[in-house]
């Protein structure tokens, strides 16, 4: 940051300074001016300066303050903008060599350690107009009770500045700011005094700025550094190499290779996207206990879903036409996708009224993250870490503040998962587009199953809990995601076209298949009223056996040995805990052979074990057994896990809870299917037959006794869990219901 051009990355001010001698003491108002005549120029080279495509008339020092133990200030500055309007930035400096030379004073790391440590010791610092404030939390003392030494500052940042300071503690400085709490601070504040909730890395302390009539300002927030293996967008990326390689070699196979790996694999990540799923559940269940008035759950007002509706397609309106402008300038295969997109606007912007449905459901809104992807999300040991809480750093701090639909959390990583498997694919198939033809539906399969994962993990710690931000019924909660989805999705096509051209095609694809989806049609009307059937969910209540198979030949001898409910946990109760995605590899033995010891062989063969084919647990016992032993049978050595995880063996017990819901009609039978947990369809399907000794699933039972419908009775019987997940049964079941009624099943 220099007057001069000498002031260069191959020349950069402070070389010189080293053979000259000592610096003199530069007052903060002297270093405030000569940043403020340096900055016009400067600014525009500056990843987090948001004025880039506007005309900068000038910068005018807001306030200063010297930081103590250097020679550098805290600095305020408002840029002022030719067209009227301003913006302030953080930029603390220092003095440089030559004749009013200054630098951006985060490149010191002297300058650095002395922001904790004024936050150590409660710091206040005078400017000319107001206070700079170093206000630490209790466990700044107890993570870093030492003055650091080292100090780090984090490549790439975008909108702020990071420092990390020796694996310890995390600052980070907010570039531009504005008066209020950041959503930063706030929320971390929140989460870490007054919840449990340790998906988040811990405040530690912050920085504000206190003017004479405005409120504060957050300039600062520190927090716990949290060891990690990195972001989760690119380890997805990372995991995405070995599944499209896996499935490539299937496809080279010449038909004889079923992908059964590239599936494991897939199995894989949705599991964890499960996971994330249930992280992110918790989250939003954490921030709705709040109390406070700035971060406390409100009730969402008609009003205000209309508003949000309008305000939607009204931005839908705005994109489509920036859209019909340059779409000509497109390649032909994007054209294509933007001639259909433009096509399906009437579809999309009737899909948006699908909000309407949240007014009616009272449902609460709440503080959420706001800018929620995988980017924002640390892999740490074997969990997550959520970061980054202000929000989309472009729009007005009191936007992202605003309460919202804790679903605009939910539809911004749903579509993060899109962009992974996009770019995952554009990464496999970089050689041509014969490649990219017969990978794509590959990718599309990765992302519809993490998709529903992620989904499953955030419903079962929300929705089926009974949580006042989400609407209860199912079918407008599906709405409602659907509407918020699209409205990512455009969001995503504007900045495409602002920023990334080549990028364009992702949210086209989107809002392709937003366009695609059809409402369900009404079902007939059922004539004739029956006796009830009641619907009972389960629970698993899970207990560690204490057993553990290092290799293949020590699980088939352990598997020999454990009770029958082990074995009935590991095969049947496989598809309870995978209730959206059970999987290439549908047990437990499989899935590890296939994916901790990369054993496919085995893996493939395990699966091949179907445990409906078995009239009782021991049964099943001893064709698991004699599988692994023809496998081992022709081999050397005995394959084991090296770098994977051990074979935990778990039994279980399962626990009856009545739902409350009984019908009495086929049309309120369907209804009520589409309604109930999981938990339920597993109960009446698997449940039922094996454990329970029924011979058949009840659901079959109750349609043939209670209603006669001996047709749809047999169909239903017929519908396996096992070739698929619980949730492809309940779609299988409800499918069959509205074939019977538009039928005009009247029993």
């Amino acid at each position: 940051m220099a007057e001069k051009p000498r002031a260069s990355p191959r020349n950069p001010p402070g070389r010189a300074a080293a053979r000259r001698g000592p610096r003199k003491t530069v007052r903060p108002e002297e270093l405030a001016a000569r940043a403020a005549a340096a900055l016009p120029g400067w600014l525009r080279t500056q990843r987090w300066f948001g004025g880039g495509t506007r005309s900068v008339a000038g910068v005018v020092p807001v306030d200063t303050a010297a930081v103590p133990g250097t020679s550098g200030v805290l600095a305020l500055f408002e840029v002022r903008y030719a067209d009227g309007g301003c913006e302030t930035y953080s930029v603390p400096v220092l003095p440089a060599p030559g004749k009013g030379d200054i630098r951006d004073a985060m490149t010191s790391p002297e300058f650095c350690r002395a922001l904790p440590e004024s936050m150590r010791t409660q710091a206040a610092l005078p400017g000319r107009r107001g206070v700079f404030r170093f206000t630490p939390t209790p466990l700044l003392a107890e993570v870093a009770p030492d003055p650091p030494r080292a100090v780090s500052r984090v490549a790439g940042e975008q909108t702020n500045t990071t420092v990390i300071y020796d694996s310890r503690v995390v600052l980070k400085l907010f570039r531009r700011v504005e008066h209020g709490a950041n959503p930063e601070f706030e929320i971390a504040d929140f989460l870490t005094r007054h919840t449990d909730f340790r998906g988040v890395p811990r405040l530690l302390g912050s920085i504000t700025y206190e003017g004479p009539a405005e409120g504060p300002a957050t300039l600062a927030v520190a927090r716990e550094f949290v060891p990690n293996q990195g972001d989760a967008w690119t380890a997805t990326l990372g995991r995405l190499v070995d599944y499209f390689a896996a499935a490539q070699e299937s496809l080279e196979a010449e038909g004889t290779g079923d992908g059964a790996f590239a599936r494991a694999l897939a199995d894989a990540d949705a599991e964890e996207a499960r996971r994330l799923g249930a992280l992110t559940g918790q989250l939003h269940t954490a921030l709705a206990s709040a109390a406070d008035p700035a971060l406390a759950p409100e009730t969402v007002s008609t009003a205000e879903v209309v508003a949000w509706r309008e305000g939607m397609q009204a931005y839908l309106d705005r994109v489509m036409q920036t859209l019909a402008s340059v779409h000509e300038t497109l390649t032909p295969a994007v054209r294509d996708l933007a001639h259909r997109t433009l096509e399906s606007v009437p579809r999309l912007r009737e899909s948006l009224t699908a909000l309407d449905a949240l007014g009616a459901a009272v449902v609460a809104k709440i503080r959420v993250h706001g800018d929620y992807h995988l980017g924002q999300v640390l892999k740490a040991g074997g969990g997550f870490q959520i970061l980054d809480f202000e929000g989309e750093p472009a729009r007005p701090l009191a936007e992202r503040r605003a309460k919202q639909c804790a679903l605009k959390d939910v539809a911004g990583m749903l579509r993060s998962f899109a962009y992974a498997a996009e770019s995952g694919l554009a990464a496999a198939s970089v050689a041509s587009s014969e490649a990219r033809e017969r990978l794509a539906p590959w990718a599309e399969r990765w992302e519809e199953r993490v998709q529903a994962a992620f989904l499953e993990g955030y419903l079962a710690e929300t929705w089926q809990r009974g949580v006042g931000f989400l609407p209860s019924d199912r079918d407008g909660l599906e709405a409602a995601l659907r509407a918020f989805t699209v409205d990512k999705t455009v969001y995503e096509l504007q900045y495409e076209l602002d920023h990334r051209p080549a990028w364009v095609r992702i949210p086209l694809e989107g809002l392709r298949r937003a366009a695609m989806f059809a409402p369900r049609p009404a079902p007939a009307i059922l004539r004739r009223e029956v006796g009830p059937f009641l619907f009972v969910a389960c629970l698993e209540l899970r207990e560690f056996v204490g057993l553990r198979a290092e290799n293949e030949r020590h699980l088939a001898d352990l598997i020999d040995e454990v009770s029958l409910d082990s074995i009935y946990y590991h095969t049947h109760g496989f598809f309870l805990r995978h209730k959206f995605v059970a999987g290439a590899y549908p047990n437990d033995f499989a899935t590890w052979a296939a994916v901790q010891v990369r054993d496919r062989v085995l893996g493939e063969r395990l699966a091949m074990v179907d445990p409906a084919q078995f009239p009782n647990l021991q049964a099943l016992r001893e064709e698991l057994v004699s599988v692994i032993d023809d496998r081992l049978r022709g081999l050397q050595i005995i394959p084991g896990v090296l770098l994977g995880e051990p074979f935990e063996f778990i039994q279980s017990r399962t626990v009856e809870i009545p739902t409350g819901t009984e019908v009495r009609t086929l049309e309120a039978f369907r209804n009520a299917l589409l309604d109930v947990d999981a938990s339920a369809i597993y109960y009446h399907l698997v449940e039922a037959r094996m454990r329970l000794g029924r011979g058949q699933n009840d659901f079959a039972a109750w349609l043939e006794d209670g209603l006669g419908l001996q047709a749809l009775a047999a169909k239903v019987r017929a519908v396996d869990p096992y070739a698929g997940s619980l949730e492809r049964a309940r779609t299988r079941l409800i499918q069959l219901c509205d074939e019977a009624l538009a039928a005009g099943a009247r029993r």
